[in-house]
C-alpha cells in the first residue's frame, strides 16, 4: 500500500513521501520483497521502517534469514539499507529525516532497520517464555522512554515534576479511553 501511495505522489508530481512500519517477520514475506523490489525499480519515494524486535512470534532472527542485519537486504534491491537503534529516540528520528529528504530528491527507497525488542509475548497467549531472560534484563535497561527523558533532563528541558505531570495526564488519556 505505502508503494501504491508513493507512486500516486510520484505521477501527480507532489513532494509527498510514503513511510510504512513492519516487523522483522513481516521482512521474510514474499510481499515484502515484491513492494521493496517495485519500489526501487521505479525509484518511489517511500521510507520502509522495520521495526526488528529480534523474534517472529518465537523464531529468532537467526533461523529465518542469513544475513545480519535486515536492511543489508536493501543492497540487493539497489538502493540504501541503514541499521538504527530503535529505542533510541533521536537515532530513529535523523534516520527518517535523511530517508525522507532522499526520497523527496527523487532518489528512490530507504529501508531504515530499528534494532528494539519486543518485551512481552506476540499475544496474550504467548508467555515469551522462549526469550533468554538475560536478553530481556538487557534490553529493558535501554528502555526508549527512559533514555529519552534522561535526555530531556541532562539538557535541562524538562523537570522531575514536568514528568510526572505528563504522565498523570497520559495515564487519564489511556484510562478514558479505555472507558469509553
Amino acid at each position: 500500500l505505502a508503494v501504491g501511495a508513493a507512486l500516486a505522489f510520484q505521477y501527480r508530481g507532489e513532494p509527498r513521501v510514503a513511510m510504512t512500519y513492519f516487523g522483522d517477520g513481516s521482512a521474510s514475506e514474499g510481499g515484502c520483497h515484491e513492494a521493496l523490489n517495485l519500489a526501487a525499480v521505479w525509484r518511489a519515494p517511500v521510507v520502509f521502517i522495520c521495526e526488528n524486535n529480534q523474534y517472529a512470534y518465537s523464531t529468532p532472527l537467526s533461523k529465518q534469514m542469513a544475513v545480519d542485519n535486515i536492511a543489508d537486504r536493501a543492497a540487493g534491491y539497489g538502493f540504501p539499507g541503514v541499521v538504527v537503534d530503535g529505542n533510541d529516540v533521536l537515532a530513529v528520528v535523523e534516520a527518517a529525516r535523511a530517508a525522507v529528504d532522499r526520497a523527496r530528491r527523487g532518489d528512490g527507497p530507504t529501508l531504515i532497520e530499528c534494532k528494539t525488542m519486543r518485551m512481552l509475548g506476540h499475544a496474550f497467549h504467548d508467555d515469551a517464555s522462549y526469550v533468554p531472560r538475560e536478553l530481556l534484563a538487557e534490553w529493558e535497561a535501554r528502555d526508549p522512554l527512559r533514555r529519552y527523558e534522561m535526555r530531556l533532563r541532562e539538557h535541562g528541558l524538562v523537570s522531575d515534576e514536568e514528568l510526572a505531570a505528563l504522565a498523570r495526564r497520559v495515564t487519564a488519556e489511556v484510562d478514558d479511553a479505555v472507558d469509553y
